[in-house]
């Protein structure tokens, strides 16, 4: 596997753990109403939330990113 998959991979795993992202992803999927809707504008938040974290991991060095998935196995 390249190391660029496996730094997606990494920054993918840090970003279930923090944010719930995959379940985030699932919710916006499978009822796009709900998730527009104003009753789900924390959910909303807390997804672009994610998504500027991943920018941020995405530019971050290696041992950084490294740091970072230490952080969320403790």
């Amino acid at each position: 596997m390249s190391t660029i998959r496996l730094r997606a991979l990494d920054i993918r795993r840090i970003l279930d753990a923090r944010f719930s992202l995959s379940g985030l992803e699932d919710w916006k999927n499978k009822d796009p109403a709900w998730w527009s809707s104003a009753s789900n504008d924390m959910g909303r938040g807390i997804y672009e939330q994610a998504l500027r974290e991943a920018r941020r991991l995405e530019s971050v060095s290696d041992g950084a990113l490294d740091a970072e998935l230490a952080a969320i196995r403790r």
